[in-house]
Order: C-alpha cells, then sequence, then structure tokens
C-alpha cells in the first residue's frame, strides 16, 4: 500500500468516526429531549387530575346534604 492510500482511508476512517459521533449526539439529545417532554406532559396530567379533585370535592361540600 503506498502512503497516500494509507492517508485515505486514514482521512476516510476519521470522518466515519466523526459522523458517527455526531449522530450519537443527535441521538442522545432528542432522547433527553423527548422524557423532558414526556415529563411535563405526566406533570399536566397530574396537575389537571388535582384540579378536578378539588373541583369535585368544593361541589361535594356545596350540596346541601353533603356530609
Amino acid at each position: 500500500m503506498e502512503v497516500w492510500q494509507i492517508v485515505l482511508y486514514g482521512v476516510a476512517a476519521l470522518l466515519a468516526l466523526r459522523s458517527l459521533a455526531s449522530l450519537m449526539t443527535v441521538y442522545r439529545e432528542r432522547l433527553v429531549r423527548e422524557a423532558a417532554e414526556q415529563e411535563l406532559e405526566e406533570h399536566k396530567q397530574q396537575q389537571a387530575r388535582i384540579r378536578d379533585e378539588r373541583a369535585a370535592a368544593r361541589k361535594k361540600a356545596q350540596r346541601p346534604d353533603a356530609a
């Protein structure tokens, strides 16, 4: 193998590693973003559930036959 072929293979390997690292970084960032969005959605659902429970409790307390 000649020197220029070794250099060419080296450059190709470096570009492939760089591309792989970039893909892995984008994938990790997407996973983190999706986890944060899911956590936010769960928090919103929990707040809505609490709000509904409080509204139901107020409604029940306002009934004349409430115990």
